[in-house]
């Protein structure tokens, strides 16, 4: 191998552990199956992740139909789901920090079926809790998702980001 090839071969290496770093944090939107037989598939999280202290971000919720005749698809396969629309108004969001909980006004997302957020602009670093709940063709739930390295984005130090550093 040619040292200039060599010289490639390891920048490439150092680009993908550098992409991979940076990837490794952010953490994916929470998937659950919810209803007393799993009649709906809800994708929760931040709307934007990572989720910076200070900055405008909403609860995302997508909710979709499981087919209960649908073969299950083999691993790595999308599943199609229909999506769940029109019942913003049969849901309530609450945002959950520590010891303090607020409710939010539930909006759908125009031009993307199935998608609800409820806006907030998180004040604190940390752990944030989603609670869910309402009825669907008749189905009440209530699920309570909390962010973390297995669901979705803690809130990050605003300052951890900011460039050029203030002061």
């Amino acid at each position: 191998m040619t040292r200039r090839r060599f010289q490639m071969a390891i920048l490439a290496a150092i680009a993908l552990l550098g992409a991979l770093s940076i990837a490794g944090p952010v953490a994916a939107h929470e998937q659950r199956d919810i209803g007393e037989s799993a009649q709906f598939h809800v994708v929760v999280g931040f709307l934007n992740e990572p989720a910076v202290q200070g900055e405008l971000n909403a609860i995302s919720v997508r909710i979709t139909r499981n087919d209960p005749s649908a073969t299950p698809a083999a691993e790595g396969e999308a599943i199609e789901r229909e999506p769940v629309e029109g019942v913003q108004g049969a849901l309530t969001f609450e945002i959950i920090y520590e010891d303090q909980t607020a409710e939010l006004p539930v909006e759908a997302v125009w031009r993307d079926p199935g998608h609800y957020v409820a806006y907030v602009i998180p004040t604190q670093p940390g752990v944030y809790s989603f609670r869910i709940s309402g009825e669907i063709d008749g189905i009440a739930f209530e699920e309570v998702f909390t962010g973390g390295p297995e669901t979705f984005s803690e809130v990050t130090p605003r300052e951890e980001l900011e460039f050029p550093a203030n002061g």
